[in-house]
């Protein structure tokens, strides 16, 4: 295996979250490579190849051992989420449909009961943003977003609209713009890859990254030499020292 690429400068340490596991086996792979935490797509309202039921899940849950953190990314109506979330009780919830601030304000602060957190997805549509916040001005987003109980923000170029797509294109762009503004961590989420994770963090200096396809053979099946890829070219520009993402 080749040499991970180092970073021009030194960074603080970055967190990775793997997202959208579908076999149970890996995630033990994911603690072994050092992994802080993985996401199941849970119940999601949309026709996606990483959907899980909710039994499916809370089985894979079990295989979840410290310090690796467990991630549910649903969305919906209040009830069906607060529901699953109690059920299930994983350490996050990703609100990653069409919640309005207002929904996610009161999912956020009742899940924080049950020692749950929440983490809101900022989309990058524009229409999108109108539907969720009321205004398709970015800026505005991550200031409402400021005032709400959710622990972190999520910057990803997949949303609804482009849910069940293979493979997002970065935009680091989009996501500056929310960090700039952002009183609470952002994550970089939709297109990241071993290929392009170097550049990615001298260039974003994100605090946590977010990754799908980029660890997979195919959907929900993460490819073990991807990750360890993943891993080792991140490591190349880990240090540290970061503060970021609190555990409930």
């Amino acid at each position: 295996m080749s040499k991970p690429k180092m970073c021009k400068e030194k960074l603080k340490r970055v967190r990775i979250k793997i997202c959208g596991l579908k076999r149970a086996e890996d995630v033990p792979l994911c603690h072994q490579f050092g992994v802080d935490m993985v996401g199941f797509v849970t119940e999601y309202p949309l026709p996606v190849p990483w959907n899980l039921t909710a039994e499916k899940t809370k089985s894979f849950l079990e295989e979840v051992q410290p310090p690796l953190k467990s991630c549910l990314v649903t969305g919906g109506t209040c009830g069906k989420i607060i529901a699953l979330a109690k059920d299930l009780h994983p350490h996050y919830i990703q609100l990653h449909y069409r919640e309005t601030l207002t929904e996610t304000e009161y999912i956020a602060k009742t899940l924080k009961q049950f020692g749950i957190g929440v983490i809101k997805t900022l989309p990058f549509s524009p229409s999108e943003r109108l539907a969720c916040f009321g205004t398709e001005e970015l800026e505005e987003c991550v200031r409402l977003l400021n005032s709400t109980a959710v622990d972190a923000i999520l910057a990803d170029s997949r949303g609804p609209s482009n849910a069940a797509k293979n493979g997002t294109p970065i935009n680091i762009s989009f996501f500056r713009r929310i960090k700039k503004c952002a009183q609470k961590p952002v994550i970089l989420a939709g297109g990241i890859t071993a290929e392009n994770l170097p550049k990615i963090l001298s260039s974003a200096k994100p605090e946590i990254i977010d990754i799908m396809t980029g660890a997979e053979s195919t959907p929900g099946i993460k490819d073990k030499r991807k990750l360890a890829s993943i891993i080792q070219q991140a490591q190349g520009c880990r240090e540290m020292g970061f503060s970021g993402l609190g555990h409930p």
